[in-house]
């Protein structure tokens, strides 16, 4: 047994354990899984935050689902298949139990038909200048907006409650008795409605009204006490006690401090510790656990501030390779450690331990002072975090980096929920809301490059996905723009799309004129943003060469040689490169040629043609180019006669020669060339003085395979002047009779 003094103690210490004052817990993104299609199987998901403690639980739309906790930074609960079997968008929090406790921020879950992008359409305009908050202000399950406005009897803070389809009912004006700069939403009494503290942002002489909610409706203003407020309000519960608490911060000699307003839960606050930070006004902070001890920190643009856990914060630790005067934390990368994004598209990657590494950045050519906060959140249901800021949405690689910024919602982009619960994330710009498409077109440009004027291209294929909540009517689909007769279309397009389905719309290009060419295939639907584009370009291209001369003839060629070359001219007379695939000759032709693959605008080419028979007798044959001009294959008709008698010399000139007299006699050499004997039927001297030249041979009527016979010309001129004849052998070796042109003068 063990001594009772010991047990006492043990009681004690139970005693004060179980009085232990647990923290407003903090949750961040991204939840994991960060979406899932709608119709999935039950899952885990899992929350990471800070300040989660025993006993711990997850709501899901409000409502608890079962709950492991791991850590005081992760928590677990099982979603079943029902919460996602549709499209919508749940609302996660957790809630730690009492002493202390409470709920903490909320983290939206999408459940989404994934998309290759986000694309966005204003649906509405509010009378405020600028929406502030976003928030289901009543607990219906429906997101509401706030935002200021001045009537002629005072300030107010203007909410809309959402319809839950996108629209809202006219403006619930609230009293605030100040004008309203900055607004931070919480549940500072711990109603379970959200409460809204709003701060005037005058300064030194700044103030700071509460307003706790009655059913979403903020009639009277709970409390309003004196606090410089030169930048937008954070919120978390800085001392542990349970309770929400307000950050406000001032100026002093150029540079900002930050004083914590700890909260009582009912709605007061009393000023706390005054922090001197190194960043010079305006600045937006952010809240979070940087270093992993479970005490929320401050995060600014080039420093943080690491919280003691009492409202007071150390100082700074700096940063660096940062831009904009905004922060938002998340962890974009999944390495479990929470991250920087600024509003000038910086992110710098946390080491869980305070500091942070600079990974990348994008210059969005925007007016510092004017850039609201970076807004974070998976846009298109590919499990990636994804940031908007100002209007552009980049969508993330999720290691870190982001995809280029495309303009999604014209102004600035202030908030963002889903507002008419088609799982898709939505934004709230300056006075005017933006939704998500219910059908994408992908992809959303479709280039063709050159393609002949009169010919048609390959299909390519555009792929449209309804990732709505309802079936999309397709009505039609059609081309406009500068030139849409240049294209057709097909598609296996059903008139009404099913929801998470997708079809195909293969499009070809058929230029009808020369040069570049545009238009636009248009998706016409039932539904907002309709229709749906994508651009379409090509260049139509005049493809034309010549191929000359026209035909070639080749001179009497001896079995088994080749002849001299003779030059064909490839020449692009069109206006693109002409691309050359091919280039062949058929029979007893053989080719070489200088040209590249793609033949330039005005450029030529040669092609070298050689005759090289393989038997006796007439042979004809091609020259053909293959390409992609007009006309293709371009044709030179080939010619030439071969022969097997092999005879040399080929023409014999005789000089001066006394009239009646004898010249030496010349020999001239038979060979036949063949596998067969050549049967010589005569040997004669013809043409117009055969009477000038005499012969005689050695060959006989036949010459064996291989063999050589002589015929041995002589001159004796019978007057004066040009004398001429051909000595001439009839035979079977082709090209008969063969001639040897003779010729002389008499003198």
């Amino acid at each position: 047994m063990k001594p009772l003094h010991l047990l006492a103690a043990m009681l004690i210490l139970f005693g004060a354990a179980l009085a232990e004052t647990h923290p407003v817990p903090m949750i961040y993104q991204p939840l994991l899984p960060v979406t899932v299609k709608p119709g999935s199987s039950q899952f885990t998901l899992t929350v990471n935050g800070t300040g989660f403690a025993p006993g711990a639980v997850v709501n899901w739309n409000g409502s608890t689902r079962a709950t492991s906790y791991i850590s005081s930074s992760q928590v677990q609960a099982q979603i079943s298949a029902a919460d996602v079997a549709k499209p919508g968008t749940a609302f996660v929090t957790v809630v730690n139990p009492k002493p202390g406790g409470g709920v903490s921020n909320t983290i939206f879950f999408p459940i989404q038909t994934p998309a290759p992008y986000a694309a966005m359409s204003q649906v509405t305009s509010f009378s405020v200048p600028y929406v502030m908050a976003v928030a289901d202000f009543d607990n219906d399950g429906i997101l509401d907006l706030a935002g200021p406005s001045q009537g002629s009897d005072g300030y107010f803070i203007n909410v809309y409650f959402g319809n839950g389809d996108g629209t809202f009912q006219p403006a619930f004006p609230n009293h605030t008795v100040l004008p309203v700069q900055s607004i931070a939403v919480g549940n500072f009494n711990q109603d379970n409605f959200p409460d809204v503290a709003a701060a005037d942002g005058i300064g030194q002489n700044g103030n700071i009204a509460v307003l706790t909610s009655s059913q979403g409706k903020f009639l009277l203003s709970h409390q309003v006490f004196r606090a410089i407020s030169d930048s937008p309000l954070a919120m978390g519960d800085f001392n542990r006690d349970g309770n929400l608490d307000l950050l406000v911060s001032g100026k002093n000699g150029g540079y900002v401090f930050f004083v914590p307003f700890l909260g009582d839960g009912h709605g007061n606050f009393s000023q706390g510790t005054q922090t001197a930070a190194d960043a010079q006004p305006p600045v937006h902070p952010a809240i979070g656990d940087f270093n992993g001890d479970g005490i929320l920190d401050i995060a600014l643009p080039n420093e943080v501030l690491l919280g003691n856990g009492d409202g007071t914060f150390q100082p700074p630790i700096y940063l660096s390779n940062s831009s904009g005067n905004s922060v938002s934390v998340a962890d974009v990368n999944g390495d479990g450690k929470l991250d920087i994004v600024t509003n000038g598209m910086t992110v710098l990657l946390g080491n869980g331990d305070g500091t942070f590494t600079y990974t990348f950045s994008i210059n969005l050519n925007l007016n510092g002072q004017s850039i609201p906060d970076a807004l974070i959140g998976d846009f298109n249901g590919d499990g990636k975090l994804d940031v908007a800021i100002d209007g552009y949405l980049l969508l993330g690689n999720g290691d870190g980096t982001f995809q280029n910024p495309v303009l999604v919602a014209n102004g600035a982009s202030l908030a963002l929920g889903d507002f008419n619960n088609d799982g898709k994330l939505d934004l709230v710009g300056a006075s005017s809301l933006y939704l998500q498409l219910p059908a994408i077109l992908s992809p959303t440009s479709l280039n063709f490059g050159n393609q002949n004027v009169g010919t048609k291209s390959k299909p390519q294929n555009i792929t449209a996905l309804n990732d709505g909540v309802a079936a999309v009517s397709i009505t039609d689909i059609n081309f406009g723009g500068a030139d849409p007769h240049d294209f057709t279309q097909s598609n296996n397009c059903p008139k009404s799309l099913p929801v998470g389905s997708t079809c195909k719309i293969a499009v070809v290009f058929d230029p009808q004129a020369g040069g570049a060419r545009s238009a636009t295939l248009n998706l016409n639907y039932q539904g907002l943003g309709s229709p749906q584009t994508v651009a379409l370009s090509g260049l139509g291209a005049i493809a034309t060469v010549t191929l000359s001369p026209a035909n070639m003839k080749f001179p009497l060629q001896v079995v088994g040689t080749k002849s001299s070359a003779q030059n064909a001219t490839l020449t692009n007379t069109g206006t693109v490169a002409i691309n050359i695939s091919k280039i062949a000759t058929s029979g007893a032709f053989k080719q070489t040629n200088n040209c590249p693959s793609s033949l330039p605008v005005s450029s030529n080419c040669q092609i070298q043609v050689e005759f090289a028979p393989v038997e006796k007798g007439a042979a004809t044959g091609t020259l053909s180019v293959t390409d992609d001009a007009t006309g293709s294959p371009q044709k030179v008709a080939l010619s030439g006669t071969a022969t097997l008698v092999d005879i040399s010399p080929l023409e014999i000139n005789f000089g001066n020669q006394r009239v009646g007299s004898h010249s030496s006699p010349i020999p001239v050499h038979v060979k036949n060339v063949g596998t067969d004997s050549l049967k010589i039927d005569e040997i004669t001297i013809e043409g117009a003085d055969p009477g000038d030249f005499s012969q005689t041979n050695n060959c006989g009527h036949s010459l064996a395979a291989g063999a050589s016979c002589t015929i041995k010309v002589t001159f004796t001129p019978q007057a004066k002047g040009k004398r001429s004849a051909s000595l001439e052998l009839t035979d079977d070796g082709g090209a008969s009779p063969q001639k040897v042109p003779l010729t002389g003068t008499g003198t």
